[in-house]
């Protein structure tokens, strides 16, 4: 231990800890988080145990209601913890899209409202999305450009107006790790009548983000990334009260209001009509998928999320912000550029992309050389640009950080 570690470090610094991620075994250094996170032992053993259960058909595993309060509630709970809302706002989803997708088609624009605002480096889901959005409603799209992979308010501003039906954005770019100001943007497009819908997948447990300080309306974020749940398919939703109390989905039956009680007894209820008075719920699981909860999925993302907020998103972020400061520091002092790069810590994320002045089949070969040395970081680029992107998490240290930039800057011929 460093005699200069604050209590913070040394919490996320413990081998300990490290030894949760076996899978850190096999790298040199793993940076490359915002491609796909690592998987911790207390999500593989969260969801041993459940599977466990519905092989030996140990208690009730038939029952919604059993299953609800053993796998589901204890979710919400910690989905709740971690974003700072109250657990009537979240439930969980497959991933950023189907996210995005359920809150949409609950969403019907009002007459007066004809237009979306997003940006233009935005990640291919919510390109896709908004164009057939927009198609159905018939809304105009009002894409904001970048200035050098930032968004400063100024420019969202002009964008919006009394029009705007919704602005849409990843409050952490993917390419760049620029972090829009999201509590701004949030009161321009309220000021306007406008919703504010942001794809978190880049941002939720990667730097502490309070939805409500925010005053953001509906939030969605993948597990994949900074969630620790890769290749589960896992996913959380936020929506406003406020918000859920306009929206209008397409319903099933678990999306419906339990019968008094629970749902057990009602499934022998004699006097029930099928096309009676199950009333739609009142909290986010209005969205869910209206049949059986994916609780295997809720399993896997419950281990993961006890996790990050056990060693608490203060941390996290302290920690994370700590490894890009030595990375940022190093990079420019060696003259290189950082696409999206602001001097305002408020707007960053553990992200960083560096430009190399390369051409892209060169900085290619370079990423390719880092791997082979079983440093694995990321090869990004779009609209015209194009950079080697490294994005440190919680299991990752300053050695690894350094280790990167030694054989990056070698590999530049900046270093023998």
């Amino acid at each position: 231990m460093r005699p200069d570690c604050t209590f913070s470090e040394v919490i996320i610094m413990n081998e300990a800890l490290r030894e949760l991620f076996p899978s850190l075994n096999k790298f040199t250094a793993y940076l490359n988080t915002a491609s796909i996170g690592l998987m911790p032992l207390s999500s593989v053993r969260s969801l041993s145990n459940i599977v466990s259960d519905i092989l030996e058909f140990n208690g009730p595993v038939n029952s919604v209601d059993y299953m609800d309060d053993l796998v589901l509630n204890p979710v919400l709970n910690e989905i709740s913890k971690l974003i700072h809302a109250s657990k009537d706002e979240v439930t969980i989803s497959i991933q950023t899209t189907d996210a995005l997708k359920r809150v949409l088609y609950a969403i019907k624009p009002k007459r007066d409202k004809d237009n979306i605002v997003s940006v233009d480096m935005e990640f291919p889901t919510i390109s896709c999305l908004l164009k057939s959005y927009s198609r159905s409603h018939e809304l105009k799209l009002r894409i904001v450009k970048n200035i050098d992979g930032r968004y400063p308010i100024e420019a969202l501003e002009q964008k919006i107006d009394d029009r705007t039906f919704a602005v849409v954005v990843s409050s952490v770019q993917w390419v760049t790790g620029y972090m829009i100001d999201i509590k701004e943007l949030s009161k321009i497009a309220h000021e306007h009548g406008a919703l504010i819908i942001v794809d978190a997948v880049q941002h939720v447990g990667a730097v502490d983000l309070d939805v409500r300080k925010n005053e953001v309306d509906v939030l969605a974020a993948g597990g994949e990334k900074w969630l620790l749940n890769p290749s589960v398919g896992s996913g959380i939703l936020y929506v406003s009260r406020e918000l859920l109390e306009k929206l209008e989905p397409y319903l099933g039956l678990l999306n419906m209001r339990p019968p008094p009680g629970t749902w057990t007894p009602w499934w022998a209820d004699p006097n029930k009509d099928p096309w009676g008075n199950l009333e739609p719920r009142k909290d986010a699981r209005i969205l869910d998928f209206g049949g059986g909860m994916p609780y295997l999925l809720a399993a896997a993302l419950l281990g993961s999320l006890r996790l990050l907020n056990n060693i608490g998103m203060k941390n996290i972020t302290r920690h994370n912000l700590r490894l890009k400061r030595i990375l940022v520091d190093a990079i420019l002092e060696e003259g290189l550029k950082i696409i999206g790069y602001s001097d305002d810590e408020k707007l960053w994320s553990p992200i960083t992309t560096i430009q190399t002045g390369l051409s892209f089949k060169k900085e290619k070969a370079i990423w390719e050389k880092l791997s082979e040395k079983r440093i694995l970081v990321s090869h990004r680029g779009l609209l015209g640009i194009h950079g080697i992107r490294v994005s440190p998490h919680l299991y990752n240290t300053r050695e690894e950080i350094e280790v990167f930039l030694e054989e990056f800057l070698r590999a530049l011929g900046r270093v023998t």
